[in-house]
């Protein structure tokens, strides 16, 4: 609700009943978006981060599945990447004097620090594309703290406008419409 819930409500305000809007609610466990993204952490010896944006915590009061799914995203890809070891924070909290979902991924570094991991791979299962939350919080916030602690960080590649993300999208639009695949 707090994540697309406003987007949804702007598109179908604009539209105003002019055209139907098919919304892809959730993609979450799409075998190819899982496929995608298990391939930039397999193998790796890193710990895996898994991060997502923040939300007030109050979302969950709604039932709002936000964080079951994806949670459930990042245990598709450690499962199928087989991960040693992954942990799940989240990441771009606001100020609004509100409890936001955590923990927040500073805050994750330290407590891994202090767990005796030396070494973190973050991917943002959150996210498809490099932008502020990514550049600003991940490379430079997240890898500040990490260099603070000594750790070793790395980012995995964000999908963006790769011709395999652009074909898993086409198929849930495809999926959605009930237009025939052409692959």
């Amino acid at each position: 609700s707090m994540s697309i819930g406003g987007y949804r409500q702007q598109l179908e305000d604009a539209l105003a009943g002019r055209a139907e809007l098919v919304f892809v609610d959730s993609w979450h466990d799409e075998p190819g978006f899982i496929d995608l993204l298990t391939e930039r952490v397999r193998g790796t010896e890193a710990h895996v981060v898994f991060t997502a944006h923040s939300l007030p915590a109050r979302v969950l009061e709604s039932g709002d599945p936000y964080r079951d799914q994806l949670l459930e995203t990042s245990q598709l890809l450690a499962e199928r990447a087989a991960l040693g070891t992954w942990t799940f924070s989240f990441q771009s909290e606001s100020q609004t004097g509100e409890p936001w979902l955590g923990p927040d991924i500073l805050e994750h570094l330290e407590d891994l620090h202090g767990r005796g991991v030396r070494d973190v791979l973050v991917c943002p299962v959150g996210f498809v594309a490099d932008h502020l939350e990514i550049r600003w919080d991940l490379d430079r916030e997240a890898a500040a703290k990490a260099r603070e602690l000594g750790l070793d960080f790395a980012r995995i590649e964000m999908p963006n406008a790769e011709p395999a993300f652009v074909r898993v999208l086409a198929s849930l639009v495809r999926r959605a419409l009930a237009v025939p695949s052409e692959a």
